[in-house]
């Protein structure tokens, strides 16, 4: 397979939004493949009414996984989110909406490394001349958190043994202490019916060192897990 390496560095703040939060917005430590998918179509420049279609062709032949490059506890302040309410929503003033006070959770400038892979070697290199000039401003999470990428590292992708997770592991076999167990949006299906990942190890530091050598996938010297977005292995 063809596989780049992406530094991601938000200058600012990110949130990404655990979609069941709802008196307190809580945040993932890190973006959901979901949010990762959506980054690449708006580097390619996908036209709102493709981007379903796109999305679907970007899920079926990519493989992603990622790790923090930098560990930190989510900052928290108190914010009011305006509600809609009643039937004449569209001619009220914002001010008018009621408005509940919570607590939000995020991320004081977080910088995260994507490893990508596809068997489809155009699209890998469409993704990779998209990032270093992307079609669009990108963003991450939230539309006002603007995001840096970085090219680190484009080439072929090797199956190899190792023992050495430099990325989130699957948490069968794995001993999850000094640790976070997750489990993140994977893909979107038709219909918008929403995929979540296996649950996932985010280690406190890396890389991992597993109890046994296990078939990994190399990207220059690194070696990670990869994450099929159909739910299945690569």
């Amino acid at each position: 397979m063809r596989g780049l390496i992406v530094d991601l560095e938000l200058p600012y703040f990110a949130s990404f939004r655990r979609p069941t939060s709802t008196s307190v917005v809580l945040t993932y430590p890190v973006p959901p493949f979901t949010t990762l998918v959506g980054l690449m179509a708006n580097a390619l420049g996908v036209h709102w009414a493709d981007y379903e279609g796109a999305v679907q062709q970007l899920q079926a032949a990519l493989y992603l996984n990622l790790r923090p490059l930098r560990l930190e506890r989510p900052s928290r302040e108190l914010a009011k989110l305006l509600k809609l309410v009643g039937e004449e929503r569209e001619v009220r003033r914002p001010t008018s909406f009621p408005s509940s006070p919570v607590f939000r959770y995020f991320l004081v400038r977080p910088a995260f490394r994507l490893f990508v892979a596809s068997g489809d070697k155009t699209m890998v290199e469409d993704i990779a001349l998209a990032l270093a000039s992307p079609a669009r401003p990108l963003f991450l999470g939230r539309s006002d958190d603007p995001v840096v990428a970085h090219l680190a590292w484009e080439g072929e992708v090797e199956r190899v043994e190792a023992q050495d997770a430099w990325a989130l592991v699957p948490s069968s076999g794995v001993e999850p202490s000094g640790g976070e167990l997750i489990r993140l949006p994977l893909a979107f299906r038709p219909g918008r019916d929403l995929v979540h990942s296996p649950l996932l190890l985010l280690p406190q530091s890396f890389p991992v060192h597993l109890p046994q050598p296990q078939p990994l996938w190399r990207f220059a010297r690194e070696t990670v897990h990869l994450l099929s977005l159909q739910g299945d292995g690569p």
